[in-house]
Formats: C-alpha cells, sequence, structure tokens
C-alpha cells in the first residue's frame, strides 16, 4: 500500500513538473508544503522539496509582494471561498519582474475544514507588457490628438479672420481700380488696358478665393447634424440656384433619381452637389454641357454618380483634385479657386 501511495505521489509530481503552468500549496498558515519545478524555479530554488516548510519571506520576491500574497492567501482560507484569474505582478529569482495570472483555491480535510491553499498562475508578461504599452500609446495619441484639436481652433480661427480682414483692401482696390478706368480708360492703348483687366481679373479671382476660404473655415467648425430628408428636395434647390448659369450656358441636367429618403448632412450634400455640378459645366467646350446624376441603392450605402461631357479628369489626378483649392486647369477659359 506504501508503495502504491509513493508511485502515485511520484506520478502526481512528475505530471505537475512537465505542465507549462506554476503550482503550489501551503498550509494554515502560509508555508509550503510543495510545488512543481517551474515554481521552484522562479522562486530561487533548484528542486521543489527545497521549499517545503519555507514562507514567501524566505523566497526571490520582495517583502511587499509576500505581504500581498499572503494577504490573499488568508482572504481565500478564511472565507473558503476561490479566487480566480486575478492578475499581479512578481518578483522572480533573476531579479525581473513577472506578470501572473494566478488562481487560489481553499483545500478542505475530510471534515470540511480548510487546512490550506492550493495555488496555480501563468506568466503573462508579454502580454501585459503590451497592454501597458498600448494604454501608454493611447495616452500619448490622446495627449497629441488634444495638442491637434487647439491647434486646428487656432488655425481655423486665424484662417477666418485672415480671409475677413483681406476682404477690405481687395475691395478699396477694386473701388479705386473702377475709379482709374472711369477717369483714365480713354487714355489707355489696348496694351494698357489688357494689362488693367489683368489686375481686375486678379483681384476678382482673390476676392473669390478668400470668399471659399471663410464658407470651408465656417463649414469645418461648424456642427452638422444628420437628418433624414427626401433626396429629390436637395437636388431641387440645386437645380434652382444653378438655373441662371445652367440657361446662360445651354446646359442640360438630367435627375436620374428616385424619390427617396436618405440620411445625410443638407447642407453639406447640396454644396457637394452644387460643386459638381458647377465643375462640369465650367470646365466644358461643348456647345451643350450634359450633366447626368444617377442614384444605387446598395446595401449599407446610396451610390451617386455624377457624370458630365466637359474637360474630364485624369485618373493620376483624381485624389488630387479633391483636396481643398486644389486646381489642375488654370487656363483664364477656367476661372475658378478650387473649391
Amino acid at each position: 500500500m506504501k508503495v502504491d501511495l509513493l508511485q502515485r505521489e511520484k506520478l502526481l509530481q512528475l505530471v505537475l513538473d512537465n505542465i507549462p503552468s506554476y503550482v503550489f500549496w501551503k498550509d494554515r498558515e502560509s508555508v509550503y508544503m510543495g510545488c512543481n519545478q517551474n515554481f521552484a524555479t522562479s522562486a530561487g530554488f533548484n528542486h521543489p522539496q527545497e521549499l517545503v516548510g519555507k514562507t514567501d519571506f524566505d523566497m526571490a520576491w520582495s517583502r511587499e509582494e509576500s505581504l500581498f500574497f499572503r494577504k490573499i492567501d488568508k482572504a481565500v482560507m478564511d472565507s473558503g471561498k476561490a479566487q480566480i484569474n486575478y492578475e499581479e505582478p512578481q518578483t522572480i529569482n533573476d531579479g525581473s519582474t513577472r506578470w501572473l495570472r494566478t488562481s487560489k483555491i481553499p483545500l478542505f480535510n475530510a471534515q470540511g475544514k480548510v487546512i490550506g491553499i492550493l495555488g496555480a498562475y501563468e506568466d503573462i508578461t508579454e502580454r501585459k507588457l503590451m497592454e501597458l504599452q498600448l494604454i501608454e500609446r493611447n495616452k500619448m495619441l490622446e495627449e497629441v490628438n488634444r495638442k491637434l484639436e487647439i491647434a486646428n481652433v487656432d488655425l481655423e480661427q486665424f484662417a477666418y479672420a485672415t480671409s475677413h480682414d483681406l476682404q477690405e483692401p481687395l475691395r478699396m482696390i477694386g473701388g479705386f481700380m473702377g475709379l482709374f478706368e472711369m477717369k483714365y480708360a480713354n487714355l489707355l492703348d489696348e496694351e494698357g488696358k489688357e494689362y488693367l483687366n489683368f489686375v481686375k481679373d486678379g483681384a476678382s479671382r482673390m476676392s473669390k478665393l478668400i470668399r471659399q476660404i471663410l464658407i470651408y473655415s465656417k463649414l469645418e467648425k461648424a456642427e452638422f447634424h444628420y437628418q433624414t430628408i427626401p433626396i429629390y428636395e436637395i437636388l431641387d434647390e440645386v437645380v434652382q440656384d444653378l438655373s441662371a448659369l445652367t440657361n446662360e450656358k445651354q446646359a442640360k441636367l438630367e435627375l436620374k433619381v428616385k424619390d427617396v429618403n436618405i440620411s445625410c448632412q443638407p447642407e453639406r450634400i447640396k454644396m457637394l452637389f452644387t460643386n459638381l455640378i458647377t465643375n462640369g459645366i465650367k470646365f466644358n467646350e461643348s456647345a451643350t454641357p450634359q450633366i447626368v446624376i444617377k442614384l444605387q441603392e446598395k446595401d449599407q450605402e446610396w451610390l451617386f454618380t455624377v457624370m458630365d461631357n466637359g474637360i474630364g479628369i485624369d485618373r493620376e489626378f483624381q485624389e488630387y483634385i479633391f483636396k481643398p483649392f486644389k486646381r489642375l486647369n488654370t487656363r483664364h477659359k477656367f476661372p475658378g479657386s478650387g473649391a
């Protein structure tokens, strides 16, 4: 019988020594009664038998850690309830700190009395360090975002104030150019009149560009809310707003759009269609500019397609051209700010 019991103990110890976890057991006073090889090595011992009769204060970890470990031991033994999968740091025999995911359960005798605890843990250091690094990185990103938000507010205010202040000298230039033309136009030769037109055109384009900057800065800092609205209401407003331009250019606008409700930011959608249609007419050398707007319903979205018979955009520039104030064609016959 003794031989069988000894063989069982050896077999149990062999199993414990060959599992990746760290396993130990203590008596009611938190004195070690045994452990597996992994735990013995982490504690600074060569063999599990060397730990028998020792306490946490005899191990490699610090006094503070030992007091914490014993505090959890006492809580488990006093309550008779297990504590499962909690995380804790541990200083091992080489002086490094490891992170553990630990579980401790009470050990009962045949009479149901708590006589100690069984503990097991796994080393989660790599995962924990990645988690801590991620937390630290998120803190840094939050700080960077906070600074960027402040910088964006300052930039928006600067753009608005600068654009607003630039309008006044431009108005003055325009006014004096008008007076100059009224008084001295008959004294200018053809070349002089051409130069004057260049100046007037430049001032006009500058004024338009500044107005676009003002609109853009207001758009960026404004709070827009989504609304569910019939798309035809938006398109009708756009068509009416552009009626003077379409009549002047004899443009044909065809809407192949179902009368459906969509969730959108109406002002921004209206501005988008206005700019696309205007560009389709403006950048067009056809006798009759044609713009076709189609709507296709997909599973999770609405797909709008705006097509025209204008000069087009080469594929390599299709991302570039939709950035604020970017233009490809700077010929005088195609004026604009790139907005």
